[in-house]
């Protein structure tokens, strides 16, 4: 193709992208002169040069729209939809002409009579001139407020091939390889210059990768181009009607990533529109306004960029989403019953899943969600997904900055090598008996660290990986030696991760993995490191999903045992908070799970709050109003934010308590009790120098279910000392 008219199509792409932004926001603010003279430009930009390159029937239509403009600047007539249609169907022929230049060099037969007779339509058309009351700028003067800020135009910019930026990447890619290796072999040497040189080298190739890695980087904002002239025609095309925000459009990702995350992304909002937002009517029936929103916004969290796609719609309904997946023959009803809020919502992803009833260009062929999981997945991201009925769904993929190369701690676990992304970890500790501010202690079976006052879940890479921990294996670590736990955080999560050794920090190369490896949901990708070894990179996400919040069984506590007036029996209480900075204290011999709720899954019956938990109707109890808080505690608003549950389970029966945060587990001293007595408490005592109320577990339990100690419900007897407490999702 011929170097100027390569040019031309580049710089024409361009600039429709803008023109599609600022025609659907002129429509919604036709008084911009800002706008307005930016369309003008683009426009008879356009007719210039393709005047110049002898394309005649696209300089025609380009023209045509130009006369149009010229009166919308002028103030002659003023923006409306019939305008806009028009002006935007321009648009879109341009851009078919110029994909039949850039396919073989010619206008081809692309039709624009049609469009040309349609705006000289409108222009004989009666005018219709601004009205007085618009406030109509002043040339030269700034931009509406609710106008978009004036295209950026770098002057100093060039175009690069992608592809000649994607293999100058993986020359980079393998030129930190060799720079590890050169590392490594030269930390065994004594020869000053060949040290001074090596370090050099890797200053250099430091330099050289964050150079390209800028190169490749854009704001995420260029993919949201189009959204709005997207959603203005799905709304159409759907009855909706829909405002359309985005927020963070300067988050900045890997080129590559942009091009990956381009198709699922657009996916996501036309479910929003199509499935999600209602239609005006039934909008304004609930109490709504008639026009929906649609947000699409981009954060940075753990290391990782969020985008969002989220509707103040219906919700997903669960009930629907499980009939439908019996109906497709994706699921059987004995499976459908024994799965969670979470696993139902896991079916939208199954292959060949639509709720929709009819097939249509937009929805029904049940070929989506789960392409956009798996498109997703390949670039090591998640997808995720919250909804709640009448209030609207949230979608939100979490994916890597970049997919080549990242900083990383390499640790060994049972004599293999692993590599731990640098932006999610927090510190090393290397705890023993005799370590100062830092405790290992065992919550029923599970292990925490009591850090600096607060107590952080620990989980064992070993456990996870499934790796041999037994005596004589060759692996296990050295009798006496500290415990080793890198504390990191996943996301809203921090916890610990507890490894043999830790042996260096490396920037790797990022290797992706086969489909089958990544289902196991505990791994990012593979690198290759400085002595030629293989080290798999683990997915601290996948694993705090994966270990954080189980849903293993643990052992019955025996409440029968526990003494109505004596709290601590067995020496341990679990010290909670519950508003009004007041402090409790429940036996830990009876709590049989700490869990994490999100608090729209509290439902009603009769006068009672209820919850599905483990294919069972839980009844709730809030701690805080039993004990007479005027404070609600911070999980307490329902829908919004997560409720923090203690639950006490006897045979078939259970019953969970809501409290705001965990404070502490500590020995109890039965001589130091108070017997201060009132509804629910049976006396106090000092912990840390405050007073802590002592609860009366029987009577709380028995507010949420009367049955709970009836002998029908007993099991047979429980071993106290077998009472496990899991942490859940609890953080430090």
């Amino acid at each position: 193709m011929d170097e100027i008219v390569h040019e031309f199509l580049v710089e024409s792409y361009e600039n429709l992208s803008q023109l599609d932004q600022d025609l659907v926001a002129l429509e919604g603010n036709p008084g911009s002169r800002e706008l307005l003279s930016r369309v003008f430009r683009t426009i008879h930009t356009i007719k210039g040069t393709c005047g110049f390159l002898a394309f005649s029937r696209l300089e025609n239509l380009t023209h045509a729209g130009e006369s149009l403009l010229s009166e919308l600047r002028d103030g002659q007539r003023a923006m409306n939809q019939p305008t806009t249609d028009v002006l935007l169907r321009m648009v879109d022929t341009v851009r078919e002409i110029l994909a039949s230049i850039e396919a073989s060099g010619a206008e081809g037969d692309v039709a624009v009579d049609g469009v040309i007779e349609q705006i000289r339509a409108v222009l004989t058309g009666p005018a219709s001139p601004i009205p007085r009351d618009v406030d109509v700028p002043a040339a030269g003067a700034g931009p509406l407020a609710d106008e978009p800020g004036p295209a950026t135009v770098s002057h100093s910019a060039i175009r690069v091939d992608v592809d000649v930026l994607d293999d100058l990447m993986r020359q980079v890619g393998e030129l930190l390889l060799a720079r590890n290796q050169i590392t490594r072999l030269v930390g065994d040497q004594l020869d000053g210059n060949l040290i001074r040189a090596s370090q050099r080298l890797s200053l250099i190739a430091s330099e050289l990768q964050e150079g390209v890695m800028r190169a490749r980087m854009q704001p995420i904002g260029h993919l949201w181009a189009q959204m709005p002239r997207v959603v203005r025609d799905l709304a159409a095309s759907c009855g909706r009607q829909v405002r359309l925000d985005m927020v963070g459009g300067e988050i900045e990702l890997d080129r590559a990533l942009l091009e990956a995350v381009k198709d699922p992304l657009m996916h996501l909002v036309r479910n929003a529109v199509d499935h999600g937002i209602e239609d005006a009517e039934s909008r304004v029936a609930a109490g709504k306004a008639a026009a929906g929103l649609l947000t699409i916004r981009a954060y940075h969290s753990g290391g990782r960029v969020v985008v969002e796609v989220e509707d103040d719609g219906g919700g997903i309904d669960l009930d629907r989403v499980a009939a439908t997946a019996v109906t497709r023959g994706l699921r059987t009803p004995s499976q459908i019953a024994a799965l969670g809020e979470a696993d139902l919502l896991g079916l939208l992803f199954l292959p060949g899943f639509s709720m929709a009833e009819t097939v249509t260009n937009v929805s029904g062929r049940g070929v989506g969600l789960d392409v956009v999981q798996t498109r997703i997945g390949g670039i090591g991201g998640t997808v995720e997904v919250d909804s709640a009925i009448g209030a609207g769904t949230t979608w939100r993929l979490r994916i890597p900055l970049t997919l080549a190369i990242i900083s990383a701690i390499i640790v060994e676990s049972a004599g293999e090598l692993y590599s731990i992304p640098t932006v999610n970890v927090l510190e090393f500790l290397a705890v023993d008996s005799e370590s100062a501010g830092a405790k290992i202690e065992y919550v029923g079976l599970a292990p925490v660290l009591r850090l600096r006052g607060a107590l952080l879940p620990l989980v064992g890479l070993r456990d996870v990986l499934g790796l041999p921990t037994v005596l004589g294996s060759g692996h296990e670590p050295e009798p006496g030696s500290p415990t080793i736990i890198a504390v990191l955080q996943a996301d809203a999560l921090r916890f610990g991760l507890i490894v043999d050794r830790v042996l260096d920090a490396e920037e790797i190369v990022v290797k992706s993995l086969t489909a089958r490896v990544r289902r196991v949901g505990v791994y990012a990708g593979a690198t290759l490191l400085g002595d030629g070894r293989v080290s798999l990179i683990l997915d601290v996400q996948g694993i705090a999903r994966a270990t954080l919040t189980s849903q293993s069984t643990v052992a019955e506590p025996d409440l029968d045992q526990v003494p109505s007036r004596l709290v601590g029996a067995t020496g341990q209480v679990l010290v909670v908070g519950i508003g009004d900075g007041r402090r409790v204290a429940i036996p830990l011999e009876a709590v049989t799970r700490l869990e994490r709720v999100h608090g729209d899954v509290v439902e009603h019956v009769g006068g009672r709050e209820v919850f599905q938990y483990r294919q069972a109707i839980v009844p709730l109890v809030r701690l805080g109003r039993v004990l007479g808080t005027s404070a609600e505690p911070s999980g307490g608003d329902l829908g919004q934010q997560d409720l923090l549950v203690v639950i006490f389970t006897r045979g078939s029966h259970t019953v969970a308590i809501v409290i705001d945060k965990v404070l502490d587990i500590l020995d109890d001293d039965p001589t130091r009790h108070s017997q201060i007595e009132d509804g629910g408490v049976v006396g106090s005592t000092v912990f840390g120098g405050r007073v802590t109320e002592l609860i009366d577990v029987r009577q709380i339990v028995l507010r949420g279910d009367p049955s709970f100690f009836d002998a029908d419900t007993a099991t047979g007897p429980f071993e106290q000392e077998a009472a496990g407490v899991t942490l859940g999702a609890v953080g430090a």
